[in-house]
């Protein structure tokens, strides 16, 4: 075994700006609902359980299931009603539109993309987006969640059909015409290209682009590609065949096409996996090797991260949180985060994968950050990538470094790279693994969920922290405090009183608080609500000097959970009094 030691020093790396959108959450699931015959925990449980905020679910509006008669003028949204009225308040719905889907309905002319009756079409699209656009005016009965975000399609560069550019155009303006502020996407990119030999950029050059030239920079307010691949590099955006920057190369086009320079790009469509793909009957995924729970789980850490680091503001997973969506075993039937308990290297329907903990993690720890403002410290030297991520509502920074070892020339089992992070004016940081220790002796379930994550607290010398990189991404988070001295065991006591960060912060259901004291005496530690009201009481009573550490599971005095929102932790000990902010976000 050996270890290998570089330095990050913070210079920032120029990276793409957009502008911030309105829910700013990335978070989101293609879909997040499961709805498997068996499985207990059908619904939304789940997603919102690690964290998702949005969803994209599996029914497109298509008109010709919502008027299957166009010789009548009524519409039939029963299906969409039951769909987007089980989406719980609180997550952000992205519903697709369009005339029919790859199979002929006879909705569209021969050959084209464009509906036989564009004025009923038109018809159809404002009657749906006014019913789920929340504005009281038609709106579907009982609606939690209005919809405000719109997709035009799928994929249209998947089949060679003409006319997309002018449905886009004209399902465009009826979406606005229903909801002016209503946001649309186009159509997203078809992202098979990630496997050796295969050619992304060629394939968008030759489908795609004609689309964006048609549209001259118009009709499309958020820009939606799709990214799939395996665990060994392909999160970082690059063309197979050629080795491009697909993501500066879309950027480009759109320029070219004259769409606005901070147009938001999401990906819609994102796919990791586990196992091993049986044969696919198209390429290039028959040739898709096996890989472990441990990579995808690292690989989804990676796929967020880098592409957030690099100006994308939406990603969803897919094909949804559990396995199973054509059934054939192959690489889109194990992309999910749950096994569902059908085809080969499944471990039964509700088993948990590693994946599904280490997504929970990831958004623990960088939900609420300032998304406009992430820094990237290091992108590539030495196979290191490290990235400094800073929460809107306190200030507090988060860390996410991880080392690509399968690039690593000369590389065995155990390696390890050593590198230092400055991190700034603290005493030390609390790094903590992105995959879970499938070794620690701890089951991998929500209910002991997180002990199975490996953490550990290093010190910080001259504002600098040395983390040791294995296989998987860390998160560093930095601490007020060393947490190793002047505790219960006979330490030296602390110097001074201090109440330490929370962490995580923002957290979701629990979080810890950390204070010193330098003598014994009478501590009372308590939440707030923003109005100045007491939330709980964690202390009130008196304690011996040193370091002492209370969690606060989010419930109030009653033990009633407590909703998400900005919280005050104070600190009263002797005439000392010292409040610092909590974020809860479920």
């Amino acid at each position: 075994m050996k270890t290998l030691i570089i330095t990050i020093i913070t210079m920032l790396i120029t990276c793409h700006s957009f502008a911030q959108d309105i829910e700013d959450s990335p978070f989101g699931f293609h879909p997040a609902g499961i709805f498997k015959p068996g499985y207990q925990n059908n619904g939304f449980a789940d997603a919102e359980s690690i964290g998702v905020k949005w969803t994209r679910q599996g029914v497109n509006a298509f008109w010709f299931l919502i008027q299957p008669d166009l010789n009548e003028t009524t519409f039939d949204f029963t299906m969409y009603d039951q769909q987007w009225l089980a989406v719980p308040e609180g997550m952000n719905i992205l519903a697709n539109i369009a005339p029919q889907g790859n199979i002929d309905e006879g909705y569209c002319e021969p050959g084209s993309y464009l509906p036989i009756d564009s004025t009923k079409y038109v018809r159809f699209v404002r009657a749906t987006v006014e019913r789920y656009d929340g504005d009281g005016i038609d709106d579907m009965p009982g609606l939690v969640n209005p919809i405000r975000r719109w997709q035009v399609g799928n994929e249209p560069n998947a089949r060679i059909l003409s006319g997309f550019a002018e449905l886009q155009r004209l399902t465009y303006q009826a979406i606005k015409s229903a909801c002016s502020d209503c946001v649309v996407l186009n159509g997203g990119i078809a992202g098979l290209g990630m496997i050796s030999g295969s050619d992304y950029v060629t394939n968008f050059e030759t489908d795609y682009k004609p689309i964006l030239t048609a549209l001259a920079g118009q009709y499309v307010d958020v820009f939606d590609f799709h990214w799939y691949g395996n665990a060994t590099g392909d999160y970082r955006l690059r063309n197979p065949d050629g080795g491009q920057d697909v993501l500066a190369h879309l950027q480009a086009a759109l320029a070219e096409t004259g769409f606005p320079d901070d147009m938001p790009i999401w990906i819609t469509e994102m796919g990791s996996y586990s196992g091993d793909p049986g044969p696919m009957p198209f390429p290039p995924f028959s040739d898709l090797p096996f890989q472990t729970e441990g990579q995808q789980a690292g690989d989804f850490v990676k796929r967020h991260v880098y592409s957030l680091a690099w100006g994308v503001k939406k990603i969803f997973p897919a094909f949804g949180l559990i396995e199973g969506f054509k059934y054939d075993d192959g690489y889109f039937d194990y992309t999910g985060l749950i096994y569902d308990g059908t085809g080969s290297n499944d471990l039964g329907l509700g088993v948990k994968k590693l994946a599904y903990f280490s997504y929970k993690l990831m958004t623990e720890k960088l939900e609420g950050s300032n998304w406009d403002n992430i820094q990237t410290l290091t992108d590539g030297t030495d196979n290191v990538y490290a990235y400094k991520f800073t929460r809107a509502e306190t200030g507090e920074p988060v860390y996410v470094a991880w080392w690509d070892w399968f690039d690593e020339p000369g590389y065995s089992e155990g390696d390890t790279k050593i590198i230092s992070i400055e991190v700034g004016d603290v005493d030390s940081v609390r790094v903590t693994r992105a995959v879970p220790d499938a070794e620690s002796g701890v089951d991998l379930n929500e209910n002991d969920y997180p002990a199975f994550f490996t953490s550990e607290t290093r010190p910080v010398i001259n504002g600098a922290a040395t983390i040791t990189l294995g296989e998987n991404p860390v998160f560093v988070e930095p601490l007020a405090t060393p947490t190793s001295v002047g505790d219960e065991t006979g330490s030296p006591a602390p110097e001074g009183f201090r109440l330490a960060q929370n962490y995580p912060n923002p957290f979701n259901p629990q979080t810890t608080i950390e204070y010193q004291i330098p003598n014994t005496g009478h501590v009372a530690l308590r939440i707030f609500n923003v109005q100045g009201q007491e939330v709980r009481t964690l202390v009130d009573e008196n304690r011996p000097a040193g370091i002492h550490s209370v969690p606060w599971d989010s419930k109030d005095n009653l033990g009633k959970a407590v909703s998400s929102n900005l919280y005050f932790i104070q600190l009263r000990a002797d005439e000392f009094i010292q409040t610092k902010k909590l974020l809860l976000l479920r």
